[in-house]
């Protein structure tokens, strides 16, 4: 990746290239849990996550934002930190990037401690069994994604914007087509629970933003 800044949709064929690259990058996510690959997962949800943190950002400051920023580093941008004030003033916002904050640390438990032993460390799970713990971060990471994707889809509607997640790119369930992968049984909508709109027709997918 050679550009120092996000680059932003609307034209030039970026928002539906956006679109079929979340749509694949979070099938992929599924099968990977489906399958009991969950650092695989957890790190593709990481990527994901990032790249909505920093759509939300320009949003949020119509500036552009840093291709290098971490997840981490984005959701200091956005809701601050100690004495800073973050660009984000929606206090819905601000408590589901606080919960992928909590998500973050375990991500790095997950992805940076797994193959660590300590001399003070009497644990007798074996590394299939360490492996096997993380499917809950997970299934958590999926669902901080989708309930900060929910809130972004909200929010440019009422901006009459598109985002590029637009239609439903992390709910297979709400496509309109059969799904590529089935949920984890975890985040399957209970029978009775309404799914949101089918939204954006594909027609206008080139219209949108980030």
């Amino acid at each position: 990746m050679t550009n120092a800044t996000r680059d932003v949709g609307g034209w030039g064929e970026l928002g539906p290239r956006r679109y079929q690259r979340y749509v694949a990058a979070f099938d992929w996510v599924v099968h990977c849990v489906n399958e009991g690959y969950y650092l695989e997962a957890i790190a593709v949800l990481d990527s994901l996550i990032c790249e909505r943190l920093g759509s939300r950002l320009g949003h949020v400051t119509k500036k552009p934002v840093e291709t290098v920023d971490t997840c981490s580093k984005l959701c200091k941008k956005l809701v601050g930190r100690n004495s800073t004030v973050g660009s984000e003033e929606d206090p819905s916002f601000c408590e589901a990037i606080k919960d992928i904050q909590k998500w973050l640390a375990r991500r790095n438990e997950a992805m940076h401690a797994t193959a660590k032993v300590l001399r003070s460390d009497r644990s007798p799970k074996d590394f299939t069994a360490i492996l096997q713990s993380h499917k809950q971060d997970a299934i958590d990471g999926i669902r901080c994604l989708r309930a900060f994707d929910d809130l972004d889809a909200e929010s440019r509607k009422v901006a009459e914007k598109i985002p590029a997640t637009s239609p439903n790119a992390f709910f297979p369930e709400r496509r309109g087509i059969y799904p590529r992968t089935e949920l984890p049984r975890e985040l399957r909508l209970q029978k009775g629970s309404s799914a949101n709109s089918m939204g954006t027709s594909r027609a206008a997918t080139n219209n949108r933003g980030t």
